[in-house]
């Protein structure tokens, strides 16, 4: 008897034990698995971060796009601005090279005409002399 007692004493001791390493086992799981869930919630929000790092680049650049483009449209208008600048001038110095030959012209045209008027007053003088 005492034998037997002994031997299932001895088997439920060897059950207790392993049930209390299965025990030990599942918690050591247990905290594996926690331990993973919480690392994936760690990098889902760590790519969550990232998304949202990527979208306000991207939104930037489609800014900076507005901008280059809107730049680009100044910048067009400076330059037609500075070729009707540079055809008008052109066209302003011819205007002054005209004017200028025209009041050359208008001088010597005054010049003739005063020259005129002195040599008719001079003998409008001498005809009024010699009647005299």
């Amino acid at each position: 008897g005492e034998d037997r007692d002994g031997e299932r004493s001895g088997l439920l001791d060897r059950e207790r034990e392993r049930e209390r390493s299965q025990q030990i086992r599942f918690v050591h799981e247990d905290q594996d698995i926690q331990f993973s869930e919480a690392l994936i919630v760690e990098r889902e929000q760590g790519i969550r971060e990232i998304e949202k790092s990527v979208n306000d680049v991207n939104e930037i650049f489609r800014d900076l796009a507005v901008l280059v483009k809107v730049q680009g449209q100044d910048l067009d208008d400076i330059e037609s601005g500075i070729v009707r600048t540079g055809e008008e001038t052109e066209a302003a110095v011819k205007d002054l090279t005209k004017a200028s030959t025209n009041q050359k012209r208008a001088r010597r045209t005054l010049f003739c005409l005063l020259a005129v008027l002195l040599l008719v007053g001079i003998l409008v003088i001498l005809i009024i002399t010699r009647a005299i």
